[in-house]
């Protein structure tokens, strides 16, 4: 899952910080807000990647701050998706014809909220991942999926690919393992912490002959990080 900033706009205080909190386990730049008004604030000042927006709003109804949204030139490349406690079919047809990318209806399943937020994110927008990644001497093409080193091809297994390419992705911060396995596992309940650290002595292996594998370090008592600095 890509890293993100994202505002989450919701009134319910309860169901806010249980939404924020859910996605800044995963590592995203979340902020929040309860109110329309503060949220177009909060959206021109900083124009965060994703809305999290609720239907009902004290101010205005989210459907219609959507629609400011997408009005704006500066704005409208903003992914917007919307929740709401309302069971009406009617509601997900007015969202998204407002203009929202996604529709959920309240109370959450986090696990599929997650994909969700996963799914919208990967959606084109005004800033597109590059298809070749390269830090030091390593390239990964994410088109053909495949990963050199000094210019030789290594041969990995899906999620350790998988694994390095997010590690690459988001160099010099810090992931817990949990982090990992939700990012690259996609919350995977058959596997345990100790697979990440299965894969990334796996990596190394294959880093350490081009004496790369330092850049894949152990943060003790955190979790791991990808960083070309010692």
């Amino acid at each position: 899952m890509p890293l993100a900033s994202i505002l989450v706009i919701d009134p319910d205080v309860a169901s806010r910080t249980a939404i924020s909190s859910g996605l800044r386990e995963l590592g995203h730049d979340v902020s929040e807000t309860g109110d329309a008004g503060a949220a177009l604030e909060s959206v021109r000042r900083s124009k965060p990647d994703l809305l999290v927006c609720d239907w009902l709003l004290p101010d205005l109804s989210g459907v219609e701050l959507v629609s400011d949204v997408r009005r704006n030139d500066e704005l409208k490349s903003i992914r917007v998706m919307m929740t709401s406690a309302s069971a009406e079919p009617d509601d997900a047809v007015s969202a998204l014809q407002s203009g929202a990318d996604d529709f959920l209806a309240k109370p959450l399943h986090m696990p599929e909220f997650i994909a969700r937020v996963d799914a919208c994110l990967r959606r084109p927008a005004g800033v597109f991942e590059d298809s070749v990644v390269n830090a030091g001497g390593i390239t990964v093409d994410t088109i053909g999926h495949r990963v050199s080193v000094d210019g030789r091809y290594l041969l990995l297994a899906p999620r350790e690919y998988q694994l390095l390419l997010f590690l690459l992705r988001n160099p010099d911060r810090v992931f817990s393992r949990r982090q990992l396995l939700l990012h690259v596992w996609n919350s995977d309940s058959i596997v345990g912490p100790r697979t990440v650290d299965v894969h990334v002595r796996r990596l190394r292996s294959f880093l350490e002959p081009y004496g790369y594998n330092k850049y894949l370090q152990t943060v003790r008592g955190s979790g791991y990080r990808f960083s070309l600095e010692p």
